[in-house]
């Protein structure tokens, strides 16, 4: 189970540069949905590190039936989130006692065909115990199959949720979605971003511990502008978010 976002070191396979961000899913909580208070620092989280953008979504189930939880996180990432820009594939989980791996898929490809997925991958990520001499051999034939399907469908150009040339700002992308993830996760209303807060303020709604809003805000150029820009004094914000990406870029140079 996934519980925090994140990022995994670039590699390079079949001649391209490959970088993974894990993300949590709608329902990955021992409460069932996401708390809203660490929804909202995930996907701010989230929503910074694809300032670049993307060039697929891999989608990862277990050979299962469909549950409510894999159309949820369907319905969140690729059809609200991502607005079905960017190719999205499915790894098919606990694959290693089929024979051979790819037939549970065959099997239930026709379940899948009311979802975009450009092709479904059988996997293996099962290791250790006496099985491993089995598993070993069927993780890597998992990870070839893998990587070829993102060199296969993946974007030659990412595609950015916001920024220049997308018509959205960082906050506006933020503001949508949100409303998004509340409305799939069936929270209260109340916890809509209501007209005009800002960013900030939603976090402290959420829960969210002011030392840990501010280091938030701290490290997302947007969101410090957004502060910056009530106060008095004109063209703080924008100095503000001016120094923040200075910073930021300096940062990711070391």
């Amino acid at each position: 189970m996934t519980s925090r976002s994140h990022s995994y070191a670039p590699f390079e396979a079949q001649g391209h540069r490959i970088e993974l961000i894990d993300t949590v899913g709608l329902h990955e909580s021992t409460e069932g949905t996401v708390p809203a208070d660490k929804a909202i620092i995930e996907l701010v989280e989230l929503l910074e590190k694809a300032r670049d953008g993307f060039s697929l979504l891999i989608h990862v189930t277990r050979a299962t039936r469909i549950t409510k939880e894999h159309e949820d996180d369907y319905a969140f990432f690729v059809k609200k989130m991502t607005q079905g820009r960017i190719p999205v594939i499915l790894a098919v989980a606990g694959c290693e006692n089929e024979q051979p791996m790819g037939a549970w898929v065959e099997r239930n490809r026709q379940a899948f065909s009311s979802y975009r997925y450009r092709e479904l991958i059988p996997c293996c990520f099962a290791s250790g115990g006496v099985l491993e001499p089995h598993y070993e051999p069927l993780r890597e034939q998992s990870r070839e199959g893998l990587i070829a399907s993102i060199v296969r469908n993946a974007l030659l150009e990412p595609e950015k949720l916001y920024g220049e040339g997308t018509g959205s700002s960082f906050n506006e992308a933020l503001s949508r979605i949100w409303n998004e993830f509340v409305e799939i996760a069936g929270l209260p209303q109340k916890y809509r971003r209501r007209v005009n807060e800002s960013a900030y303020d939603l976090l402290k709604r959420m829960g969210v511990p002011k030392a840990l809003c501010d280091a938030v805000v701290a490290h997302i150029p947007d969101l410090l502008q957004e502060i910056g820009n009530r106060a008095p004094v004109p063209f703080v914000g924008r100095i503000l978010k001016f120094v923040a990406e200075k910073a930021l870029g300096s940062s990711k140079g070391r």
